[in-house]
């Protein structure tokens, strides 16, 4: 019985550890993360023919980790993108891939509007 009382106790304290550790990180992270200046970069995906929303088109920023997909209405959004200049990668299944090169990004929200032509254009 002692032995299952030690058990428990040491699962819980070691799940707390880990819980207040994990609370701590992101707190710092925010911190670190509200001095650098960022923007977001928002847009939608269509078809340049029929001017439809793509669903689930592969949008990345070239030179990060950064990868969304647009939603049912072809609407996607990067948050916390440094201002500066990057290219833009579009991928969509039968479409032509699409790179938009040196877009501009304000310390304000970005649109953009890209058309994707299929592959048989």
């Amino acid at each position: 019985m002692k032995r299952i009382i030690f058990i428990i106790v040491a699962v819980f304290l070691t799940v707390n550890t880990f819980a207040n550790n994990e609370n701590g990180n992101e707190k710092k992270t925010e911190a670190n993360t509200s001095a650098v200046a960022t923007s977001s970069i928002s847009g939608t995906v269509v078809d340049q023919l029929t001017g439809e929303a793509l669903t689930g088109v592969k949008v990345t920023i070239e030179g990060t980790n950064e990868v969304v997909y647009t939603d049912f209405d072809g609407n996607f959004t990067f948050n916390s993108v440094k201002p500066g200049e990057y290219n833009i990668n579009v991928n969509y299944i039968s479409y032509k891939a699409n790179k938009l090169q040196k877009v501009n990004v304000k310390p304000v929200s970005n649109s953009i509007k890209i058309a994707l032509k299929t592959v048989n254009e």
